[in-house]
């Protein structure tokens, strides 16, 4: 009876190691998705429209938390930025919006014309925004 306690007692032990390491595997390949967008996005796609291109650190992680697809927030902020998408009024965005929209996304594309079929639809700017997030948990400051 001992033995077999000790035994299943191992198992859990090595059940719970593997999980440990699975958690830890996946949260360092998150952070080399999120240091590679940051690079990507990092004094290359200007922020704001007087072409500043050098983004606060807690911005960029805020755009790129998240992505298995390093370079696709930065294209997602670049097209929106680049007067390619009408919010509604217009389609000049403040920066902060444009990053609200595309944090975190693995496909510009799709997370653009999520936006613009809410829009269409006549749906809100701001809550057309936060039906297209593939996370309720982004939120700027």
């Amino acid at each position: 009876m001992f033995a077999q306690l000790f035994i299943n007692s191992m198992k859990v032990v090595s059940i719970a190691g593997i999980l440990f390491s699975a958690a830890n595997w996946q949260s360092a390949f998150a952070d080399e998705h999120q240091a590679a967008c940051e690079q990507y996005v990092q004094d290359k796609i200007s922020w704001d429209y007087d072409g500043r291109n050098h983004w606060d650190p807690a911005n960029i992680k805020t755009l790129c938390q998240g992505t298995t697809s390093p370079k696709e927030p930065g294209e997602c902020f670049s097209k929106v930025m680049a007067g390619k998408v009408n919010w509604g009024s217009d389609d000049k965005w403040e920066w902060q919006n444009a990053v609200s929209l595309c944090a975190g996304t693995n496909n510009s594309d799709e997370r653009v014309k999520c936006f613009q079929d809410r829009i269409g639809a006549g749906t809100k700017w701001n809550e057309a925004i936060l039906q297209c997030q593939t996370s309720g948990k982004i939120i700027l400051k």
